[in-house]
């Protein structure tokens, strides 16, 4: 199971307040905004992904309507030569 860039970023500043942050260091401030500006953002990649899909699909042609377009312009253009 693979996870987004977004999660390992939160997760990892997380980590770092769970282990630093107590400690009184002049970061902690600095890495709490940041935890709120990823948790935005990590929420925003969990809502708005959505799967690509494959070739859109086309109607397939059947042999008798392709033989025919070009079967009648032949038929018109040997029509009006004679």
């Amino acid at each position: 199971m693979t996870k987004s860039k977004e999660w390992l970023l939160y997760n990892a500043v997380l980590s770092w307040l769970a282990n630093y942050g107590g400690m009184g260091s002049d970061y902690t401030p600095q890495y709490q905004e940041l935890v709120k500006e990823l948790e935005k953002n990590y929420e925003q990649s969990l809502t708005t992904k959505t799967q690509k899909r494959g070739r859109p699909a086309k109607r397939q042609r059947t042999k008798k309507a392709a033989s025919n377009s070009s079967g009648t312009e032949e038929s018109k253009t040997t029509n009006q030569e004679t």
